[in-house]
């Protein structure tokens, strides 16, 4: 698996992202401009969200861009260098875990609102990094999953805790919490799966195993019932805690 598509995948979160030019009034080219200009300095929710301000009555797929990496920003995963570094550990057979903890947001809410924006942004790398976002929230809201303490750090991802937690769901398939997590993160994923994981430019990495995980448990991603995607949740956890 080539390490460059990891990296690909990651690119559109740099807050110095390229944006293509605005087809709307002049004005509102500015406004893109100058929201981004102001993310570029922001690290936080606090120093994020006025930038966002600046956008709040736009909704073409540059302003849900930019709300897209805002959300990252304000739960504190600002850097693409370390989005990469954690894609790029799956290839080392380590990188699940930490990828993991480094996209769970400290809020629910904050992560919704965020792959909202990301679904809406029309780029497909972006989808797919919301859908692995809103999967680690959900598994940490659900099973004390631990995060990283400093996410611009990955050396401070308790991935063994992460992999505990993983196994404590797996190990109690039938109960409440561990049904829910694999319906909420199957359904995330459901939602991406064709756009994100079609094509010669999608991540062969995160994508390899979700393709794995429906062989295994036989669910068609597509046309999945309820059932069947708790099924197929239940395999794509497996996945991820094994590698």
């Amino acid at each position: 698996m080539a390490v460059n598509k990891s990296i690909t995948l990651v690119l559109p979160l740099a807050l110095g992202l390229l944006l293509t030019a605005c087809e709307g009034a002049q004005s509102e080219k500015d406004m893109i401009a100058e929201a981004q200009f102001c993310l570029d300095e922001a690290t936080d929710a606090d120093t994020a969200s006025p930038c966002l301000s600046k956008i709040s009555h736009l909704d073409s797929p540059e302003a849900n861009t930019l709300r897209c990496a805002g959300g990252f920003i304000a739960a504190k995963i600002t850097s693409p260098k370390n989005l990469s570094t954690a894609l790029n550990a799956i290839d080392r057979g380590d990188g699940t875990s930490v990828l993991l903890a480094a996209l769970s947001f400290p809020s629910v809410t904050l992560v919704n609102e965020t792959v909202a924006s990301c679904n809406k942004s029309g780029q497909n790398g972006l989808r797919l990094i919301g859908a692995m976002a809103k999967s680690a929230t959900t598994i940490a809201s659900l099973a004390n999953l631990a995060s990283c303490s400093d996410p611009s750090d990955l050396s401070t991802c308790d991935t063994s805790s992460i992999e505990s937690s993983l196994a404590d769901i797996l190990a109690n398939p039938g109960s409440a919490n561990s049904q829910e997590a694999f319906l909420q993160v199957a359904q995330s994923i459901q939602t991406v799966y064709s756009a994100s994981c079609t094509g010669t430019s999608s991540n062969q990495d995160i994508c390899g195993q979700i393709s794995d995980a429906s062989t295994k448990s036989g669910v068609n991603i597509a046309t999945a019932t309820e059932a069947e995607l708790k099924q197929l949740g239940e395999a794509l956890l497996a996945e991820w805690k094994n590698n």
